[in-house]
């Protein structure tokens, strides 16, 4: 049974995939929709969904989940994954000072100071 439920998620990948080549949103998000059901990570749906909405060329609904996986990164007490993620929203929208703030508080915390010296001064 249980390689059976391996082989439908292995599939479900594949078919999100092939969705995304096809440049098919409507079906690739819903593919997503119920892959994420098995996920048991919130943040990291939120990031995948992220990731396809960029795919699609849209950014500003990406942006918006991006900020949200962050979120719920940094709540959980994963500051690598949120760091990762506020780096990305950073080169998608490089003038926002928002991003650098919460990149130097996770840097401090992570005790990274050659990170936090270089985001300090820009």
């Amino acid at each position: 049974m249980k390689r059976e439920t391996n082989a439908k998620y292995n599939i479900a990948w594949f078919k999100l995939a092939e969705c995304v080549s096809r440049r098919e949103k409507e079906r690739a998000l819903g593919v997503y929709r119920l892959l994420s059901h098995s996920f048991g990570d919130q943040a990291y749906a939120q990031q995948l969904e992220a990731d396809l909405l960029l795919a699609f060329k849209d950014q500003k609904n990406a942006i918006e989940k991006y900020k949200q996986a962050a979120i719920c990164y940094k709540k959980e007490g994963r500051k690598f994954e949120a760091a990762a993620v506020y780096e990305h929203l950073r080169t998608l929208q490089p003038k926002e000072g928002d991003y650098r703030i919460q990149l130097i508080d996770l840097y401090s915390e992570l005790n990274i100071t050659s990170k936090v010296k270089a985001l300090q001064k820009q």
